[in-house]
């Protein structure tokens, strides 16, 4: 976590009893990587559900792959991540990459457009082994701060996702989790999405936290230009 996301987790959840990770607290904290004790999705976006389906779908949780779509999710559904994942093998015209909803809401992050659970995005990527991305990872607090006000009833940068009534504000995490047929990631990487709709950025996190700006993509794999507004901030 970067140390202002860190804050808002900590303010969230303290009552709650979840303890965000921290220097000198890496176990049976939210950001473990393992959903257990009193987290749960509400109060610790960062690890929970986490991985649910077989290896063989190759999931990683908050993120959503790009690819050449086949279904459409708001009228495709699936009982879980692993069904999603099923349809995807199942499809005649050899589907590679699936996008599942599992939360009660996945935030819209453009004009207040709220997905919901069961939506299941099937797409064909040119190579399931180097896959492109719309969202991955955590959002920016900067992100989430031009973005808090999108549906009006949220109030808080304090209260993201579920901490929040019906979902209304900003989660911490991309909602979705995604996955390329038979394709490992590596879940030890970090991710953070951020600049502003039209340009979505995603960079890999260093081990402080920080963005790594060499590794910034936008837009399902095009290149960041720091020079324009949102590429590279």
């Amino acid at each position: 976590y970067g140390l202002v996301l860190l804050a808002t987790v900590v303010r969230a959840t303290a009552a709650r009893g979840v303890t965000p990770c921290a220097p000198g607290q890496t176990k049976r904290c939210c950001g473990d990587g393992m959903c257990n004790g009193p987290e749960d999705i509400n109060t610790c976006m960062a690890d929970c559900p986490g991985v649910t389906t077989h290896g063989s779908c190759g999931e990683e949780p908050h993120s959503d792959r790009g690819g050449k779509g086949l279904t459409f999710g708001v009228s495709h559904r699936a009982a879980s991540a692993q069904d999603c994942c099923d349809k995807c093998k199942a499809h005649h015209k050899g589907c590679n990459s699936w996008t599942f909803c599992g939360y009660p809401v996945c935030f819209g992050l453009d004009t207040g457009w709220n997905h919901t659970f069961g939506e299941c995005w099937l797409r064909v990527l040119p190579d399931p082994a180097a896959p492109v991305f719309g969202q991955r990872g955590e959002y920016s607090m900067r992100y989430r701060t031009k973005m808090l006000r999108t549906r009006k009833a949220c109030t808080s940068i304090d209260t993201p996702g579920g901490l929040s009534p019906g979902w209304v504000c900003p989660p911490t995490h991309v909602p979705w989790t995604s996955g390329s047929i038979g394709v490992q990631p590596d879940l030890s990487l970090r991710w953070q999405t951020g600049g502003g709709w039209g340009n979505m950025r995603i960079q890999q996190l260093g081990p402080d936290g920080v963005p790594i700006e060499s590794t910034c993509t936008r837009n399902n794999g095009q290149s960041c230009d720091p020079n324009k507004l949102d590429h590279g901030r």
